[in-house]
């Protein structure tokens, strides 16, 4: 990056920055934001937690009603879906209505959700149940963030998104073992009578997080957040559908016709509407959309490795599933120890410069796991992934700092909303291409160029192509938004 572009970058967000500065209330207090980043860094940590715990207690769940392994996967598909497509609906809401209403509302529904599903007396009760919790937890991450960004002045948001991003690690690196526990010496019901304790975080949330209304106030169109949600359903199924089924079945294909379809009716209704579902502003603003990919493939490259790892350690090494889960605890670990010292450097110095670190460390990681970590021994592997979780810590935090000052204050539910959308979608699709490409070549004798592993493990070597590619591309496209002005339309300035 020469140093003209990068000045020209600079001098872009600051006159942004500056832009929406004046839109919005004054800055919290050192006390008031503590307790705003606390309180969000709270949610996110243990609804993270609950997706991990839920997880690790399938089997008991399975067992307490007699389903099979096809049904106890729709606990992890209902919530996923309903996930993906709330999330920019809360977004939207969030900037028409209050963030803070919006968030409580979630959390609200999250926590009556959780209890439900503790004390589910049948498998349809705790389906429903469980999609009631995606659809509550869907408000936290986004309009968490959004309220950070809207009190903390942009100097000093770095290092308060790194506290949630280190919530994110914790809550990663603690589900799998707490889920465990609660599972084994107690019953799986308190994984989500657990989780249904958030509730006592409302009367905090009421008393200290921001209050006022969002700056959009025109109507929402709720055609094109039909479309958009279809769009979003019908990818997620689909993706489902690949690790279950197949890329040929009559799910999969149906699912992505129906994304085909929706999608092409969310852009003429981006068009043609008055006042579009997603703003146009974002449209319009080239960084973000470059952003919201670059936050796509990171997610798609480091979920697509962690997926893999498992099936690596039990098929290699023989390890079981508690083995596996502390052979991938130090990634977790190295996450949760830097995502703050990461958000701290993100307001000292070029965001863009981390971020280019962390794809640079995570696509050498995955580099070397595709062509000689996989003969090597098991506690190799599992320090050689450590490298992976480096390179998230340095990718999150000054990812969600750039996206704060690149979008306009009166769109931050928005914005943020449909950037973790995208987020939670590479997740879906990395593991399911990656788990597709791992099945497809179980014959392979040879791997990727440079492949010193073992002939029969092959296959390894090609799954773990998915994440070079991931990281490759989210490389490339990151020199391309560093030069990117973000576009502000006249009514923004």
């Amino acid at each position: 990056m020469t140093s003209t572009s990068t000045s020209a970058t600079t001098e872009a967000t600051e006159a942004t920055e500056a832009t929406d500065e004046a839109l919005t209330a004054p800055a919290a207090s050192d006390a008031g934001a503590g307790w705003i980043v606390g309180i969000v860094a709270m949610c996110v940590l243990l609804t993270v937690a609950n997706t991990s715990m839920v997880n690790v207690a399938l089997p008991a769940i399975g067992d307490q009603f007699g389903a099979s392994a096809a049904r106890l996967g729709w606990l992890v598909t209902a919530y996923s879906l309903t996930f993906g497509v709330a999330t920019p609906f809360y977004g939207r809401l969030g900037d028409r209505y209050g963030l803070r209403r919006m968030f409580v509302i979630g959390l609200c529904i999250f926590a009556a959700a959780s209890l439900l599903a503790g004390i589910a007396p049948s498998f349809p009760l705790l389906l429903l149940a469980r999609a009631l919790q995606a659809f509550g937890s869907a408000a936290i991450p986004s309009l968490g963030i959004a309220m950070i960004a809207r009190v903390i002045p942009s100097e000093r948001r770095g290092s308060a998104l790194g506290i949630v991003a280190t919530a994110v690690g914790t809550g990663s690196a603690l589900g799998p073992t707490l889920g465990g526990v609660l599972t084994q010496f107690v019953s799986w019901r308190m994984v989500f009578l657990v989780s249904a304790a958030l509730g006592l975080l409302i009367p905090f949330c009421l008393r200290h997080l921001p209050t006022g209304r969002g700056g959009q106030l025109g109507p929402i169109d709720w055609f094109g957040g039909v479309t958009l949600g279809a769009t979003i359903a019908g990818l997620l199924l689909g993706i489902a559908g690949i690790q279950r089924e197949g890329l040929g079945s009559p799910l999969v294909v149906g699912s992505l016709s129906v994304a085909v379809v929706a999608l092409g009716l969310t852009i003429w209704r981006q068009r043609t509407a008055l006042s579009p579902f997603v703003d146009r502003v974002l449209v319009a603003n080239r960084r973000y959309l470059l952003l919201c990919v670059i936050g796509f493939c990171a997610m798609a490259g480091n979920i697509g490795t962690l997926v893999v790892a498992p099936f690596l350690f039990k098929e290699i090494h023989g390890l079981s599933a508690g083995e596996t889960g502390l052979a991938l605890l130090p990634s977790a670990v190295a996450v949760t120890l830097l995502s703050r010292f990461a958000g701290k450097l993100a307001d000292r110095v070029n965001p863009f410069m981390l971020m280019t670190g962390g794809f640079a460390v995570s696509l050498t990681t995955v580099t070397i796991m595709a062509t000689l970590g996989v003969g090597w021994s098991a506690p190799m592997f599992a320090m050689l992934a450590v490298g992976l979780g480096v390179g998230q810590a340095f990718l999150n935090s000054p990812l969600s700092t750039t996206l704060t000052r690149t979008v306009p204050q009166r769109v931050y539910g928005s914005g943020l909303g449909i950037y973790n959308m995208l987020f939670f979608v590479g997740s879906g699709f990395g593991a399911a291409l990656s788990t597709a490409v791992l099945d497809s070549r179980r014959d392979a004798s040879t791997g990727l160029p440079l492949y010193t592993g073992p002939s029969e493990y092959a296959e390894f070597s090609w799954a773990f192509l998915v994440a070079i590619s991931a990281f490759a591309s989210g490389l490339v496209l990151l020199r391309f938004a560093a030069r990117a002005n973000p576009a502000m339309p006249a009514i923004e300035q």
